[in-house]
């Protein structure tokens, strides 16, 4: 009896965390890898996304720095966010960087750790618009 109670221990999936599945690998009676996933599990509490910011407003930011974010699909609604990473190069560089026109197009990756601990913002809630507190 006690080895049946373990080989069904072996049929359970068991999740770390607690929280929501963002995607399933596989269907019900599929054979598993081991070490293959099987669900997408993530956390909506707090949320990391990535803005772009232009050369000339690259200098404004620090590491720490509040921000505040708003969704398409919740106008007027402002989330409190913190700026967690600041790329060293730029994302898109144009051929010709010779002109203030041309480094205005220049771009860095900003990411952005996000409140939300209601859970209204989810993969799907349309496009993200940051701006960054002073």
């Amino acid at each position: 009896m006690d080895l049946i109670e373990v080989q069904k221990g072996k049929l359970s999936v068991h999740s770390p965390i607690e929280d929501v599945v963002l995607g399933q690998n596989i269907e019900p009676g599929e054979v598993v890898q081991m070490g293959a996933p099987v669900m997408n599990v993530a956390s909506l509490a707090r949320l990391l996304i990535t803005v772009y910011l232009p050369e000339d407003e690259y200098g404004q930011i620090s590491l720490g720095q509040a921000a505040e974010v708003t969704v398409d699909s919740f106008p007027g609604r402002l989330f409190q966010a913190i700026v967690t990473h600041i790329a060293d190069q730029a994302e898109f560089t144009p051929r010709n960087v010779q002109t203030a026109e041309g480094r205005r197009n220049t771009v860095f990756a900003v990411e952005l750790s996000i409140d939300n601990p209601e859970g209204l913002m989810t993969i799907a809630s349309g496009n993200l618009i940051s701006r960054l507190a002073s």
